[in-house]
């Protein structure tokens, strides 16, 4: 997975089969509710000292690109082509209530430490992967 956000999205819309602007808004609309941008900026401020640290950086990194445009393919297959991101995301919600509480409170758990390492990073990573077995 690209990272670019723009490359993402124009890859889902191709693989959906829908309108690019309803991929994108959705694809935004996770960004907030799941704060994926916030975790984005963490990963991003990962220290780069060696080879290694920077290997692991990107690679969580390009875990994450992932896991948010394959979240984004499942909220769009709920709903129909008039609901709102925000309809989708409920439908979504209510039908993986359990799942989505349990790794939304790891996921604010980690979002509010005081820093940030591979360590807790992997596992706000390992949380937003549970939410796509969500379907299997």
């Amino acid at each position: 997975s690209s990272a670019f956000p723009a490359l993402d999205i124009v890859a889902i819309a191709d693989r959906t089969g829908k309108d690019p602007l309803e991929v994108a808004e959705v694809y935004y609309d996770l960004a907030d509710r799941l704060r994926i941008t916030q975790l984005m900026d963490r990963i991003i401020e990962l220290p780069r000292a060696d080879r290694w640290q920077s290997m692991a950086r990107a690679s969580i990194r390009e875990d994450l690109y992932a896991a948010h445009a394959a979240l984004t393919s499942d909220v769009l297959s709920v709903g129909n082509g008039s609901s709102t991101p925000e309809e989708r995301f409920v439908a979504w919600e209510s039908k993986n209530a359990a799942i989505l509480a349990r790794s939304r409170s790891t996921l604010e758990e980690i979002q509010g430490s005081d820093a940030f390492d591979l360590a807790n990073l992997s596992v706000a990573m390992r949380t937003m992967r549970t939410l796509l077995r969500t379907h299997a």
